[in-house]
């Protein structure tokens, strides 16, 4: 059942390839712009469509004060406080800084040109949005003062927020509300406008049959997507302080707990700081996200992702209940988080990889868990390794190679887990023994996961041990890691009686399995029935419970493993990787570890970039580059470098890249097999000509040669970086810190959970001064 998340998320902060993804551009100039107007090829236009020469429409001098009709530039980028006109990188000039500039693009455009340049501009443009300078002017100098207002609310919220009482919390919390909603107005102001000017993107000029673009294209730059940026931040605040109160919720909770212990795996069993066997008691509590019924969505996948702690009151809602199960695996307790999101965040088995964007989420998440010290595992996938679809596998194990470096690197005793389907043995046991193995035969566990989940369904009503488990137990028997039920409850029978609860936690299974995981406690369907321990209100505010819910009561509460073997007689060990077969053909020869600096280096110089026409990029990532692949194949190239192939074990130098860039490459390819022709860049209106890029096609290739001078390097990956950077440098070095202290209760406002709250404020703070003084 591969969608249930059979874990308590905590607030996750994943980027899953936001902001720092999320439109990939030209990246020429330093200072964060909101928008590019890029008017390089709009003498060419001119020319083709009139058949004149247009060639002193620009001026050579870049230094030419602007506004005086001196002659145009190529790019003209707009900031909050100025606008500034290039030639090339390095040549260009600034208009005077003032305080709200208004975004006037057909202004700026033909104030430069001569007299009879700005009359045909004149006609071109004319009636539509574009030339609208006092309606773009107007309204993003009111954003501006949105934007500002929203970057005071900020500063006053981390300021006001920092003192420990009521009041002051009253306040922070007024101006956080204040400050998320004069961003947002702001941002959306912004982007309206910039969308709106996009209008001239489409204007073709010429006689019918031989039209072509106008040459005027008008882009969104990094200052806007920074604005963004600080308004989901400050949003994320927002809900910081709703998290305060669930901290109480917390803290009650775990009162008689006092301490929580610490979790470790010695050999392939779990431990207590006291020595006694540790079995996990857990329940899968994950709402239920959008389910596209197909016939190969047997279990219902959703598309979309509920995070459980999005709501405090639900969750508030939830814990007494929790609690009353008894159970121990959850956030509350012990933790288990799975790092894989729905759709775009996990390793698709259909078309897989190991990639930057994925590296990128599953670290982020990772760091906003570092602060909590009851996370017994991370795990790498669910379910993504198939009867029939077992060349997945190597990236599964590749990403657990990064992440156990990862988590290394913070001195973090967190394990590495993943949760498997079950199935026939013939590709079960191996992948099992596969992600358990060392591929250097050295006895390392730097590729070998700590934590095997299998979810197990076999139990039907009141069946017995030899009947359901015994054959299961025997293929296990010598596994060399940890190994616990992910999932289990068969809902052959209503109520279900959960007698194999008994099983799992009795010496008959214990030998090999350590506890389980009950699904599920919220409601959830399938094409076998209704999951779900207790049903909710209409209106969420309700909690019934049903004798589904009483008898897994009971039986956990009666449930307690034995207290063997003793730590310390059982001892790890990596043995060698299972042989390929027809039914087992995972390679030992793992994907590179993914690098976001060299991608981000070959981004710069690849010739056809990857400009979105629709704020939805992902929707159309995945069409366009099977697209670019079929133009480039047709030109007699290839995209082996963007691909992989976990049965062979050879990657492409380009495959552990975020699939826009991978888009670009092929753009770029495709552009220059067909001679650099402009509309092989245009891949329906989502490409744009990098004029900066090397303009054959062996400078381009030894470009990105030198970006991916080592591209199959495995290295400990590096933190992801607030501002949005590389994640993986290279270089084996972690930039974050692990926050340590005692196994307490969750600490109450005042401490952790506020004090972040606090200084993520401060960042939003800083964000906004960014984008400000832009």
């Amino acid at each position: 059942m591969c969608w249930a998340n059979q874990y308590f998320y905590g607030s996750k902060k994943y980027r899953n390839g936001t902001f720092d993804h999320l439109f990939r551009q030209l990246r020429i100039f330093n200072r964060p712009k909101q928008a590019r107007v890029n008017v390089s090829q709009y003498s060419s236009a001119l020319e083709t469509s009139l058949t004149d020469p247009f060639n002193n429409i620009y001026t050579t001098n870049a230094s030419a004060p602007l506004g005086v009709q001196a002659g145009l530039r190529y790019y003209y980028d707009f900031g909050l406080y100025s606008y500034c006109a290039y030639l090339n990188d390095s040549q260009g000039i600034c208009g005077n800084q003032t305080i709200g500039a208004q975004y006037r693009p057909y202004d700026a455009i033909t104030s430069d040109m001569g007299a009879n340049f700005s009359k045909i501009t004149q006609a071109l443009v004319q009636d539509t949005d574009f030339q609208s300078s006092n309606f773009l002017g107007d309204a993003t100098k009111a954003a501006y003062w949105m934007l500002l207002l929203g970057t005071l609310c900020a500063l006053l919220a981390s300021l006001t927020g920092f003192l420990k009482n009521h009041f002051t919390f009253f306040l922070s919390t007024i101006f956080s509300v204040s400050g998320t909603a004069l961003l947002l107005i702001g941002a959306s102001i912004w982007t309206i406008m910039i969308k709106k000017s996009e209008v001239v993107n489409d204007i073709l000029i010429g006689t019918e049959g031989n039209a072509v673009p106008i040459g005027i294209v008008v882009t969104v730059q990094r200052g806007l997507y920074l604005t963004w940026a600080a308004v989901s931040l400050f949003a994320q605040m927002r809900a910081s302080f709703k998290n305060a109160t669930l901290a109480v919720a917390f803290a009650t909770l775990t009162a008689s707990v006092q301490a929580l212990p610490k979790i470790t795996r010695s050999g392939r069993y779990l431990y207590s700081e006291d020595g006694s066997r540790f079995y996990i008691k857990g329940v899968a509590y994950q709402a239920q996200g959008t389910v596209v019924a197909s016939d190969t969505n047997n279990f219902g996948e959703p598309s979309t992702f509920i995070d459980p702690l999005a709501s405090s009151d639900s969750c508030n809602r939830d814990i007494p209940f929790l609690q009353e199960l008894g159970v121990n695996a959850r956030s509350l307790i012990t933790n288990s988080i799975d790092l894989a999101l729905p759709s775009n965040g996990s390793i698709d088995r259909l078309s897989p990889s190991w990639s930057t964007n994925l590296l990128d989420q599953y670290l982020t998440t990772i760091d906003a868990f570092s602060q909590y010290n009851n996370v017994l595992a991370f795990n790498v996938g669910n379910e993504v390794v198939v009867k029939n679809g077992t060349a997945v596998a190597p990236y599964v194990k590749a990403a657990a190679r990064d992440i156990k470096a990862y988590l290394k690197s913070k001195s973090s005793s967190a394990l590495v887990g993943y949760a498997a389907i079950d199935g026939d043995g013939t590709f079960r046991d191996p992948l099992a023994n596969y992600l358990s193995c060392d591929p250097t035969n050295t006895n390392s566990d730097s590729s070998a996961i700590d934590l095997y989940g299998l979810n197990d369904y076999a139990w039907c009503g009141d069946s017995s041990f030899q009947t359901s488990y015994a054959g299961t137990f025997g293929d296990f028997a010598g596994y060399n890691v940890a190994a616990y039920l992910s999932e289990f409850g068969n809902n052959c029978v209503s109520p279900r009686p959960w007698t194999e609860v008994a099983a799992i936690f009795s010496s008959q299974m214990s030998p090999v399995w350590s506890g389980g995981v009950a699904f599920s406690y919220l409601p959830a369907s399938s094409a076998d029935g209704q999951f779900g321990l207790v049903s909710i209100s209409a209106d969420g505010t309700t909690v019934t419970t049903g004798d589904d819910f009483n008898n897994l009561k009971t039986q956990f509460n009666q449930a307690t493993g034995p207290n063997s073997p003793s730590q310390g007689t059982s001892t790890a060990q990596y043995p060698a990787c299972p042989t390929t077969n027809d039914t087992f053909v995972a390679s030992t020869n793992l994907p590179p570890t993914p690098n976001e600096a060299a991608c981000d280096c070959l981004e710069s110089s690849l010739s056809c970039v990857f400009t979105p026409a629709t704020s939805n990029y992902s929707v159309i990532v995945g069409t366009l580059t099977d697209a670019a692949c079929s133009f480039v194949g047709q030109q007699g190239g290839s995209c082996d470098d963007i691909g992989g192939n976990g049965q062979t074990g050879v990657y492409g130098r380009i495959s552990g890249c975020d699939p826009t860039i991978k888009l670009s490459y092929v753009m770029s390819e495709y552009y220059q097999l067909t001679n650099r022709n402009a509309q092989s860049c245009s891949f329906a209106g989502n490409g744009t000509v990098n004029p900066l890029a090397p303009t054959s096609a062996s400078a381009a290739d030894a470009a990105a040669s030198s970006c991916l001078a080592n591209p199959s390097a495995t290295f400990v990956p590096s933190a992801v970086s607030t501002s949005g950077s590389s994640s993986g440098s290279g270089s084996g070095s972690s930039s974050s810190t692990t926050t340590k202290g005692s196994n307490g209760a969750v600490n109450l406002i005042g401490d952790g959970n506020a004090i972040l709250g606090m200084s993520l404020m401060t960042l939003v703070s800083v964000a906004s001064a960014v984008w400000t003084l832009a």
